[in-house]
């Protein structure tokens, strides 16, 4: 492959500009340089300095960057075909299939082309010719190599910085920084927490101790909104140690809360005093249970406290939390050929 010569201050603001097109969230300089770890060297030196960059050096800086922020599943710009190769190529019936259905594949994929093109609307390529085609040849085998093959055509076009093609027309572009600096709750995609930043901590899980303790509540909230239930999030200061309520989803607006959520995003462990209080509000406005959802876990005099009074107290700590952004993170965006 050829290579390029790019001023510095190009190539970050390039890189960024692509990551936002494709993940629909923003990097500084200082988030390229720390996402790219080992590999960020590069951004370090004078703006103006013209660097001779090699094309598949930028795809990899890319897909680093994409793949830091959770857009895609990992960092690597292999051919989709070999991708898939690779995967099948010790099973000799299924690389027979993988075989066979890469034969037709260029004619599925140029007829598809010409018959996107001709559309007036939008143009995208259908993808149930290859599919039924590879059911009826192979079975379900068939079919679902077919699957793999057109999921990984489409993520390599997705990360490709030479495509604008991206499986996602996000609305507008979410700047990194808001999710450490921001007190707003204003969320894109999401109630509470945007989708996009979702991904970032699933992926950068260690940063869940630096976001903006409010972001924390509104994580925590579109959890539970998710999860099916009716959110009463807190006004953030001055709101008496509550930072949400949750009801069931059918549940009279009179009632009571079934959960009183305590949000602590702390470097040290919750105390029986947090513990103590949480109950005193539980008994207060007859809630059914308290919740405390910590970056750290309760203390052992906590957990102490809980079982000694039997206080209808539970925790989600750092472990749920990291189970909570795997239930949420985007899921796949099944088959299609984007325009």
């Amino acid at each position: 492959m050829g290579a390029f010569w790019i001023p510095r201050l190009e190539l970050v603001s390039t890189a960024s500009e692509i990551v936002g097109h494709k993940a629909g969230i923003a990097l500084g300089r200082n988030d390229v340089r720390r996402l790219l770890g080992e590999n960020g060297e590069i951004i370090d030196g004078a703006d103006e300095q013209s660097l001779r960059i090699r094309s598949e050096e930028f795809e990899e800086m890319i897909a680093q960057l994409l793949h830091a922020v959770g857009n895609i599943p990992s960092p690597s710009i292999g051919m989709f075909s070999i991708t898939v190769y690779h995967r099948h190529k010790h099973d000799k019936n299924a690389l027979r299939v993988y075989m066979s259905l890469m034969e037709v594949f260029p004619d599925f994929l140029k007829r598809g082309m010409e018959e996107a093109a001709k559309a007036q609307e939008k143009k995208a390529i259908d993808p149930r010719p290859f599919l039924d085609r590879a059911l009826s040849d192979h079975g379900p085998l068939g079919a679902a190599i077919a699957i793999e093959l057109l999921e990984e055509l489409n993520l390599q076009m997705h990360r490709s910085p030479w495509s604008k093609y991206r499986r996602e027309a996000w609305k507008d572009t979410a700047e990194l920084k808001e999710l450490f600096e921001s007190e707003s709750l204003a969320a894109t995609y999401g109630s509470f927490f945007d989708q996009r930043f979702i991904d970032y901590l699933s992926s950068q899980f260690g940063d869940i101790d630096k976001i903006h303790w409010r972001k924390f509540e509104g994580l925590t909230c579109e959890f539970f909104e998710r999860s099916g239930f009716r959110v009463e999030i807190g006004p953030g200061r001055d709101d008496g140690n509550i930072d949400a309520r949750v009801w069931p989803r059918d549940e009279e607006p009179s009632r009571p809360p079934a959960i009183l959520v305590q949000c602590k995003r702390e470097k040290s462990q919750v105390g029986k005093v947090v513990v103590k209080a949480l109950y005193a509000d539980v008994l207060h406005e007859r809630a059914q249970s308290g919740l405390i959802v910590t970056t750290t876990g309760l203390a052992p005099g906590a957990k102490k406290v809980c079982v000694a009074r039997a206080y209808p107290i539970a925790q989600v700590d750092r472990g749920g939390l990291r189970k909570w952004l795997t239930l949420m993170k985007t899921p796949g965006t099944g088959v299609f050929m984007g325009q």
